[in-house]
């Protein structure tokens, strides 16, 4: 996958302004890990060495990558215990997209401006990604358990970028759902005809997420 430039106009441009920390400081900054997460691409020979490399520096982040795959793995009879061994199992796409989504999450409940509304989205969308991994693995479905684990965790991706860097517009969108109005729709007319998942998308291609994990996040795919 290759890297885009973030839009140039409308809501969307502005949700990518108010993610740019060196504009906007008051706002909550991703961390290190996860920006040098974003930036890898598996371009190189040595992409899997260099993602290992970082998902290490976070004592952490390596433990819950590891036992995320262990628990989707636990047929294979021997436990994963490495993250280059991880790479080697599921591939650079997977581990990469795993450990930016468990080290975004951890960002976003650190630094959660609306911290009921982003606790409880972040918790839904964690349980959703542990049923898709156990389903994945139950039903013996042709998906990768930490792919299945992934694409469930960051499919609200766009609606928890709202809740986080556009706090008022989320509770505008809250309170017309209240009032009868779908949230489709209500997000469309406050967000000047976006959705939740088209941000979600625009932010994952953005950020160099795989393909499968855009594709979780678009209801009518091409």
């Amino acid at each position: 996958m290759t890297e885009t430039s973030p839009p140039s106009s409308g809501k969307l441009a502005e949700i990518f302004a108010k993610m740019n920390m060196g504009e906007l400081p008051e706002l909550p900054a991703m961390s290190h890990n996860v920006q040098e997460l974003i930036a890898l691409t598996h371009s190189s020979q040595s992409a899997g060495y260099e993602l290992s490399k970082v998902i290490l520096k976070d004592y952490s982040l390596t433990n819950k990558v590891l036992q995320v795959v262990n628990s989707a793995f636990y047929s294979l009879g021997r436990p994963v215990n490495s993250i280059s061994r991880a790479v080697t199992i599921i591939g650079f796409d997977a581990v990469r997209d795993l450990a930016t989504g468990i080290a975004l999450f951890e960002d976003f409940v650190k630094n959660g401006v609306e911290k009921e509304g982003i606790s409880k989205l972040l918790t839904r969308s964690f349980l959703s990604a542990l049923q898709a991994r156990d389903l994945a693995v139950e039903k013996n479905l042709n998906i990768v358990p930490e792919e299945a684990f992934i694409c469930a965790l960051l499919h609200n991706l766009g609606k928890i970028i709202v809740c986080i860097y556009m706090p008022e517009i989320s509770r505008e969108i809250e309170e017309k759902v209240a009032g009868g109005m779908s949230e489709d729709a209500a997000t469309r007319q406050i967000l000047e005809g976006l959705t939740f998942d088209q941000i979600g998308v625009e932010v994952a291609t953005f950020w160099n997420l795989s393909d499968k994990v855009c594709a979780a996040m678009n209801p009518n795919p091409s």
